[in-house]
């Protein structure tokens, strides 16, 4: 393949150049990788192959990258460099610590995957992820000059992070979660735990995260991203093989005759994006993370804007986190969903990232089979006519809080607010979420970071499912992700400066009927003037140095309600 780049990338010499010997840094490291690599295929015509290291899917995106590097290099095709990415170190470590890792792993990936990119000058770049966290990043690289005139293709490693009991019986992660609270609170033995615990999860190459991170998988199919895999249980090598075969099919295609994401990916790809949010019930890490992803594009995205969007939707599919199924349910299927939706008109029929539209890439797939399957049902009879996923306002939240509208957030119900400063407050002032007391809200405010609250989320969902007639709410600004199964009221991205001004004794309203959360006086009545003066004299504390990563995350941070993002 005689490949010859995009001349607009030629405009950022300082990046990108037509010629090594002209970029000192270009030349060393072109140098470098070809000697540390030795791949096959063209090496005048190098191709940057990443994917995140350390990562729980990286062992099955090695084997996928090293078929797509022999794929490639066929007919005197180009020569791929895989160099994996580093991140996880901060991220792990971030997430132990209670720090908020999601915006730490954004930042330290893009920062490495830029840096290596202009490093290599590439003539085209196969990116590979699993999670919640790197295909936001990669997505938001993508658009960014000049890497936005260079072919890219993307390859997804697998999704399925469930287990099966001796029993049969089904296991997630999240019933692994509730084992180990169950156990800390002398409700389970170590044999229960250990049980479970060597039944879950138990792929190698599985992504911890499940629903997060298929949700982003799903989203970005129904966008023209990535291909639809057929079936990409973390052991179904033979699946992932066949769908880096397809992939790189259509990637050489894309290489040979030039096509570029600047050509092909527009505003209809994120509203794809969007409108598969509310179509299959997906996490809400979706619409957080989007206003980031999408502002490379010049495509501007708030809170509003994305549920204008949503609101019109039905909801199809009964997967987690919403509905009943895991996602591995998905199965097969997807591909098929796509090219219904796309006949029904509820999906765009865009062009892809390879050039072809979503009706010519799944036009062979099989027509779905209402009738076979309970896990999607048909536009004329969905499991909801409206979203699953919702934006909510409010004194509280007045430019919108993501929530997941389960069976308890469809009555109003006032709740007294009890503040706990970090996670573990909570679980101290609840004895591990067994003294909850009823018609209360727990505000969790953290500090600078973003937090994680999936304990605390797994330990109040048992709690209510031990006792039905509990009646709790949850409050944060935790930013990255949403929450399986959430069963309380609960808002999860509310801003710091309205969130940590919430006192013990203060009293919180949901509405479902007006999709309000309010501060509210003892008649009910909402208390805006108060709450905007609360808002308007907060001063951010003055946050002690760590000498971290998180130093640098923090100087970053956007508001919640802007979304998820490093800017």
């Amino acid at each position: 393949m005689n490949l010859v780049r995009d001349p607009r990338a030629l405009n950022h010499p300082d990046l990108l150049t037509g010629d090594l010997n002209k970029s000192a840094i270009a030349w060393v490291g072109d140098q470098h990788y070809r000697a540390v690599f030795q791949p096959k295929g063209n090496q005048e015509t190098p191709l940057l192959g990443i994917y995140p290291m350390g990562s729980p899917c990286d062992h099955s995106l090695g084997g996928m990258f090293d078929l797509a590097s022999v794929l490639l290099a066929e007919d005197g095709g180009p020569a791929m460099y895989q160099v994996p990415f580093s991140g996880f170190t901060d991220h792990r470590g971030m997430e132990a610590s209670g720090q908020g890792f999601s915006n730490a792993y954004k930042f330290t990936t893009a920062w490495t995957v830029q840096g290596t990119i202009g490093l290599m000058t590439p003539f085209g770049i196969v990116a590979g992820g699993g999670c919640d966290k790197t295909f936001p990043m990669l997505i938001h690289t993508m658009g960014i000059e000049p890497y936005r005139y260079i072919p890219w293709a993307l390859l997804h490693a697998g999704h399925r992070s469930v287990g099966v009991m001796p029993d049969g019986r089904e296991v997630t992660l999240g019933d692994l979660a509730m084992t180990r609270i169950r156990h800390l609170n002398g409700e389970a033995d170590d044999a229960e735990l250990e049980l479970i615990r060597q039944n879950t999860v138990t792929d190698v190459g599985v992504c911890e995260n499940l629903a997060s991170a298929m949700s982003n998988y799903v989203a970005l199919c129904c966008g023209g991203f990535i291909l639809a895999g057929e079936d990409l249980h973390a052991a179904n090598t033979e699946t992932r093989a066949a769908l880096t075969r397809k992939t790189m099919a259509f990637y050489r295609n894309a290489l040979d005759k030039g096509i570029v994401p600047a050509d092909v990916i527009g505003p209809e790809n994120f509203q794809n994006f969007i409108r598969s949010i509310a179509l299959f019930g997906l996490s809400t890490n979706l619409p957080l993370h989007l206003p980031w992803m999408a502002r490379p594009w010049g495509i501007t995205h708030t809170p509003s804007s994305i549920w204008q969007e949503m609101e019109r939707m039905p909801w199809i599919s009964n997967l987690q986190p919403v509905g009943k199924h895991p996602v591995n349910h998905i199965g097969a299927m997807l591909p098929s969903v796509i090219k219904y939706l796309v006949a029904e008109g509820l999906l765009n029929d865009v062009t892809s990232i390879f050039g072809p539209k979503l009706s010519e890439i799944y036009g062979d797939a099989p027509d779905l089979d209402f009738a076979a399957q309970d896990v999607f049902h048909p536009v004329e009879r969905p499991m909801a006519p409206q979203p699953q996923i919702v934006l909510y306002r409010g004194n509280l939240c007045p430019g919108g809080a993501w929530v997941k509208e389960s069976d308890a957030m469809r009555h109003t119900s006032t709740y007294n607010i009890q503040v706990c400063a970090t996670q573990a407050d909570f679980f101290k002032d609840t004895a591990n979420a067994t003294n909850l007391t009823d018609k209360t809200c727990y505000a969790i405010t953290g500090d600078h970071s973003t937090i994680e609250l999936l304990s605390a989320n797994f330990a109040i969902m048992g709690a209510m499912d031990a006792n039905p007639d509990l009646d709790v709410a949850l409050l944060t600004d935790q930013r990255t992700s949403g929450f399986v199964g959430a069963r309380a009221k609960a808002a999860y991205h509310l801003p710091r400066n309205r969130l940590r001004q919430l006192k013990g004794g203060d009293t919180v309203c949901f509405e479902p009927a007006t999709r309000k959360i309010d501060l509210v006086d003892a008649s009910g009545a909402a208390m805006d003037a108060e709450m905007d003066a609360r808002a308007a004299a907060y001063v951010e504390p003055d946050w002690p140095k760590t000498g971290t990563i998180k130093d640098l995350v923090n100087a970053h941070l956007s508001d919640a309600e802007n979304g998820s993002a490093v800017y």
